[in-house]
């Protein structure tokens, strides 16, 4: 592989990484805005030891008791989680396949489309960390 291609893959590899990153403390917003007010400061250090899978996991029967089983919310609630769960799929497929071996420019191309999706998904997390928050607050006002 010419050194511009694996700096550009190094680049790229780093993007992902950063990103990443970005999607898991997406998931921790959405579980702590689940929880009731009082825990935020006390849940921080339980939050940052879940993996990826837990935190979906988590994220999903937390949500089950917040909406009604076909609330349009909660559908596309799920949705958004499983392209998380494509996305990090991929992100692992970067990380323990496609750095073994010299890829194509083309290949790099796709990576770089990759990318734009997880950013895109970064950017609709804000909504469901205020969507969860207020279907919260809401049902703890109906509770009382």
């Amino acid at each position: 592989m010419p050194v511009t291609e694996e700096s550009e893959l190094y680049a790229l590899v780093g993007e992902v990484m950063v990103l990443s990153a970005r999607i898991e403390s997406c998931l921790e917003s959405c579980i702590a805005a689940c929880l009731p007010d009082a825990s935020p400061t006390a849940s921080q250090p339980l939050l940052r030891r879940l993996n990826f899978t837990n935190q979906l996991a988590i994220l999903h029967e937390l949500v089950q008791d917040l909406y009604e089983r076909r609330d349009t919310t909660l559908v596309e609630f799920r949705r958004w989680l499983r392209r998380l769960k494509r996305i990090r799929e991929r992100r692992n497929d970067l990380v323990h396949h496609v750095l073994r071996v010299a890829r194509s420019r083309e290949e790099l191309g796709r990576w770089k489309s990759e990318i734009e999706h997880m950013r895109e998904e970064c950017t609709r997390a804000p909504y469901w960390v205020q969507a969860l928050r207020t279907r919260v607050a809401t049902a703890d006002s109906d509770n009382d």
